[in-house]
């Protein structure tokens, strides 16, 4: 039986064409699904659905992790887990971005950040987890190397603040030692130099002592590279050598005490950094020494220079005067000395002929002085001597025996230089005079004078100063 709208005729070809090709479509839907599943890998590194004990009923890719399909499904998912907590296996609501530690196949561990959503059966039950993760392991990395880096310029930076609060070099050091000791919580630091001779001491320090360190510094003499050890007694030791230039050679020592922890990267790092900023400092402070130096010194013959005297003689005076024990007596003999017969050497041989025969005079004068003593080129052939401690009687045998030795001084002088000799005034201190060095000079200066007026090649002791600078009782 036909019902209307029934035809008993085949369909034309507008009907074909309406009509769904099945083979079509099922390659339309595989297609769409390939798609899919395509972006959804795009999106996560693992896909993964369990039961409700918790076991793989699905995973997908392929060697999620390294492991293979036959090792993991049917295996609770907390098998994987690193560390026992968080368990994303465990978890009966939604949850995104949850963070667990994984282990892979190859025995490396690997973070991943879960997304999940709870399965229920027909009635309503819990019946496990659908969810998938992204590997996250290189951004974890990439963020704890950044704050890591956050970390040590925070650090560095409030460590260079301290240290460029100071100004002169031997402040910094102490500064970037202190600083040092606190950042990484060092039992002691250190600056050390090795001489010309190889020998090794501490310049600077802080915390403990580091005696029991400098064997284990003095075998590692040479040393190009940071050096991370253990020293005599179980402690951890960082050497940093400075570049090898000229002598003296630096390092930086830190050590902590045995049983602490030792240097990580991040404390390597930063005992690197310093290091660095201490050869800066080394290097600032080697070029103070030598301006002050030349500031001190004659650049001819290496003796004191006016200014430096002076002030060297005025501590010398004022430790005196504060000492009770010392009053009333002679605490000092003060030589001013002027070379005669020097301007005919320059005349008649030249400045160079002039400047050997100042040379040789500065020579002499060293072999004369003690530790204690000072000695000066004051200008042209002018030099002066503070004998500390001397009385009139040992400044009277100085100043004869400098005028003795000046004959020695012929072998040391070009060929026809003439004969050249002293002229020399002698004051003495007391130390119940209110002298100043200014003063004691101007004594010194004209018994000197009165030398040369004498015949030259000779000595005068000064006349004692004004009654009326003796200090008050």
């Amino acid at each position: 039986m036909c019902l209307p709208g029934d035809s008993t005729e085949p369909p034309g070809p507008a009907d074909a064409a309406a009509s769904p090709d099945p083979a079509g479509l099922r390659g339309a839907l595989l297609e769409s699904r390939q798609r899919w599943r395509d972006f959804a890998i795009l999106g996560a590194d693992l896909f993964f659905e369990t039961d409700a004990e918790g076991r793989f009923t699905f995973l997908a890719p392929e060697a999620p992790l390294g492991w293979t399909m036959e090792t993991l499904l049917g295996h609770p998912g907390r098998e994987l887990l690193a560390a026992p907590e968080p368990d994303p296996f465990l978890l009966r609501t939604k949850t995104r971005d949850l963070c667990a530690w994984l282990r892979r196949a190859d025995g490396e561990h690997a973070c991943l950040s879960f997304t999940l959503a709870p399965l229920a059966d027909a009635g309503g039950r819990f019946a496990g987890l659908r969810g998938c993760a992204r590997d996250t392991t290189a951004a974890m990395a990439r963020a704890a190397r950044q704050a890591a880096a956050l970390r040590r310029a925070e650090a560095l930076q409030d460590l260079v603040g301290r240290i460029r609060r100071e100004v002169l070099a031997p402040k910094m050091l102490t500064a970037t030692l202190e600083a040092l000791q606190v950042a990484l919580g060092c039992t002691g630091t250190a600056v050390l130099e090795w001489s010309a001779e190889e020998q090794i001491m501490a310049i600077s320090e802080r915390g403990t002592s580091p005696a029991r360190l400098l064997p284990l510094a003095a075998s590692l003499a040479g040393l190009a590279e940071p050096a991370f050890l253990t020293g005599p007694g179980g402690e951890m030791v960082a050497l940093l050598p400075q570049p090898p230039e000229t002598p003296p050679h630096h390092a930086l020592l830190a050590w902590r005490a045995a049983g602490q922890r030792p240097f990580d990267a991040d404390d390597r790092h930063m005992l690197v950094a310093l290091s660095d900023l201490l050869c800066v400092i080394l290097g600032n402070q080697a070029l103070q020494q030598r301006l002050e130096r030349q500031a001190h010194t004659d650049a001819l013959t290496g003796l004191l220079n006016r200014r430096a005297f002076l002030e060297d003689l005025g501590r010398h005076l004022r430790r005196q005067a504060m000492d009770p024990e010392r009053a009333g007596r002679a605490e000092g003999a003060l030589l001013f000395l002027d070379l005669d017969n020097f301007k005919p050497i320059n005349d008649r041989q030249g400045h160079e002929a002039g400047d050997a025969a100042l040379v040789a005079v500065a020579g002499l004068l060293r072999e004369t002085i003690r530790p204690a003593d000072l000695a000066a080129r004051f200008g042209g052939d002018e030099f002066a001597l503070w004998l500390e401690g001397a009385d009139a009687s040992v400044a009277a045998a100085r100043a004869e025996a400098l005028c003795g030795a000046t004959a020695g001084l012929a072998g040391t002088l070009p060929k026809d230089t003439p004969q050249l000799s002293f002229s020399i005034g002698c004051a003495i201190r007391r130390t119940d005079l209110a002298e100043s060095p200014e003063a004691l000079l101007a004594r010194a200066d004209a018994a000197m004078y009165a030398a040369k007026r004498g015949g030259r090649n000779h000595w005068v002791l000064a006349a004692e100063p004004d009654p009326s600078q003796r200090l008050a009782s």
